[in-house]
C-alpha cells in the first residue's frame, strides 16, 4: 500500500496531526508499503498518481476550507483521485453544536470524492485549545495516530 498524507497548515498544527496520522499508518498492524508527508502547497497530480490512500487535512477557517485549499484542489485534474481511497480531517477550536458542522473537514472529503476519491471513513476533527493558534489539546496526536488504524482498516489496504 502507498499512501500520502496531505496538509495545509498555517501555525503547525494540522502538520502536526498529519504527521501522527502518517505515523498511525506506518506502525499500524498489518500495515506495509510507503506513507509520504507532503505540505499541500507542493502537491502535483502526479503525487497522486501512485498513491492507494489519500489522507488530507487543513484548518477550519471562518467554518470553511481556506482559500489556498480551495484553489489547489481546482487545480488538480479532474478524477485525479479516481478509485483511491480518501480520507479528510481538520484542526479547529470547539464550536457550539451547531458550528460544529461547519468544519473544513466535511468540506475537504466532498472535494477528494468530486475528484473521483472513494471515502473509507467519515471526516475527523482534532481540536486546537485557541481559536487559530492552537497548541492542539493533550491526546490529540495520539487520537490521530489511533484514526490512521481505523482508515487502514476501513480502508481494506492493510
Amino acid at each position: 500500500m502507498e499512501a500520502l498524507v496531505v496538509y495545509y497548515s498555517m501555525f503547525g498544527n494540522t502538520h502536526k496531526v498529519a504527521e501522527a496520522i502518517a505515523a498511525g499508518l506506518q506502525t499500524a498492524e498489518g500495515s506495509n508499503g510507503t506513507i509520504a508527508v507532503l505540505n499541500l502547497e507542493q502537491l502535483t497530480a502526479a503525487d497522486l498518481g501512485g498513491a492507494d490512500l489519500v489522507v488530507m487535512g487543513s484548518p477550519t477557517h471562518r467554518a470553511n476550507l481556506p482559500e489556498a485549499v480551495r484553489q489547489a484542489l481546482a487545480g488538480l485534474p479532474r478524477r485525479s483521485l479516481r478509485g483511491k481511497a480518501v480520507a479528510a480531517f481538520d484542526t479547529s477550536y470547539k464550536m457550539g453544536a451547531f458550528l460544529s458542522n461547519f468544519t473544513a473537514s466535511k468540506k475537504l472529503l466532498q472535494k477528494l470524492h468530486s475528484l473521483g476519491g472513494r471515502r473509507v471513513v467519515s471526516p475527523e476533527t482534532f481540536y486546537v485549545m485557541q481559536a487559530h493558534e492552537g497548541p492542539l489539546y493533550e491526546g490529540e496526536t495520539e487520537r490521530a495516530k489511533a484514526w490512521a488504524g481505523t482508515i487502514l482498516e476501513k480502508s481494506g489496504l492493510r
